[in-house]
């Protein structure tokens, strides 16, 4: 695309970020103790309508538990079959969001 488009990849991926927006990806994991990892498995089985006082907008549970908030950014956690960790997937539309999401994401585990 650089060689066809004339343009350096940072220009081009710029402007598409300038169409569509930006996004900031995260992955971070969390080792959990028995009795947290038993008390969050229950909390995975709910149908959280909010999270940390925002709407959750859709639940999707194809790779764990989706949380999909009402600004598109989204949380997803996942259990690990082999060790004691909690993963943790989110994405916002800001670094600083991001922040947040992630911090609130951790409450949410130990609360």
């Amino acid at each position: 695309m650089v060689a066809r488009r004339g343009k350096p990849l940072g220009q081009q991926l710029r402007e598409l970020f300038g169409k569509v927006g930006s996004f900031y990806p995260q992955r971070e994991n969390f080792r959990l103790t028995q009795e947290v990892k038993e008390k969050f498995t229950k909390k995975l089985a709910l149908e959280p309508k909010d999270f940390s006082g925002r709407t959750v907008k859709e639940v999707v549970r194809t790779d764990g538990l989706k949380l999909v908030l009402d600004d598109g950014s989204w949380i997803c956690y996942r259990l690990s079959g082999t060790e004691p960790v909690v993963r943790v997937y989110s994405e916002a539309s800001s670094k600083e969001a991001l922040g947040k999401l992630s911090a609130a994401a951790k409450q949410w585990i130990f609360e």
